[in-house]
């Protein structure tokens, strides 16, 4: 009988896959090492708990060097880009995708104080939020690549970026009408697969856009909802804003909660599988 792989478990294996160096750098005398530095903060996205709720509950989970509250707001705030988008990958690895989909999806502040908006953007109505760009395998819902945005900006300009940092490309590609443009469907077509985006009123230019116009597969395009369920269901585990106050805390805090549900999708998976073919992701 296969044993059930726990959140713990999976997170130390995703860290030894990602290849976790046991100090992000070498200056100064060091106490904890990065892997219980990031245990920690899953465990605080998991929960839903502050940074002081969350010490009391770090030994129940193997955890028994606990860390203060202020040196895991420096480690998140510490953590580089790099390092999120290495863990996001390997967490949503996939050996093959045949339809991706792509859509973006706003993430409130609630620490912000609506004096400081007021006197920025002079209209307290008007709070900004950060800007969330998803890349999804539609078949196992696994998050392929991910975008964070301080300030919004149109959907066309995180398509590139989104492609480039996945670990596989589907053969079709799934967008809603905000992602029509020509650089879009050009893009794609380079790299030898397809996208499929309803085109905007009076479409008339660019050759891919008038395929598009002419030739709409409806009964694909509507599988583009499963990001929309993905988006959905990300919201309702971890909350649909983030208590962090600087940029690059927030920008950690988000892309935690995106690993988090591609691990437990990978947990998930494990219930549906035979014990042979469960050794492939152990």
């Amino acid at each position: 009988m296969v044993k059930e792989k726990t959140l713990i478990q999976k997170l130390n294996y995703l860290l030894r896959r990602a290849k976790v160096p046991k100090w992000l750098h070498h200056f100064g005398p060091k106490k904890y090492t990065s892997w219980q530095h990031l245990k920690s903060l899953f465990l605080k996205e998991e929960l839903k708990l502050s940074y002081r709720r969350l010490i009391p509950f770090l030994p129940y989970f193997g955890i028994h060097k606990i860390p203060k509250r202020s040196t895991l707001i420096k480690f998140s705030k510490r953590l580089s880009q790099t390092y999120k988008n290495l863990l996001l990958f390997w967490s949503g690895m996939v050996k093959t995708c045949s339809v991706g989909a792509i859509d973006a999806t706003g993430i409130e502040r609630t620490n912000t104080s609506l004096y400081f908006v007021n006197r920025i953007h002079g209209d307290i109505t008007k709070k900004r939020h950060i800007k969330l760009s998803l890349y999804v395998d539609v078949k196992t819902r696994q998050i392929l690549s991910a975008r964070v945005r301080v300030k919004p900006r149109h959907d066309v300009l995180d398509v590139k970026y989104l492609v480039q940092e996945a670990p596989i490309v589907a053969q079709t590609n799934l967008m809603d009408k905000g992602y029509d443009s020509k650089e879009v469907h050009e893009f794609f077509r380079e790299n030898g697969v397809y996208s499929i985006i309803p085109t905007k009123k009076n479409c008339q230019k660019n050759t891919y856009r008038k395929q598009m116009r002419d030739y709409f597969d409806y009964g694909q395009y509507w599988q583009r909802n499963v990001i929309e369920a993905v988006i959905g269901a990300i919201k309702r585990k971890y909350g649909s804003s983030v208590s962090a106050r600087k940029e690059r805390t927030q920008k950690t805090q988000i892309y935690l909660r995106l690993i988090l549900h591609n691990l437990c999708r990978a947990i998930a998976r494990l219930f549906h599988l035979g014990p042979k073919t469960q050794k492939l992701y152990i």
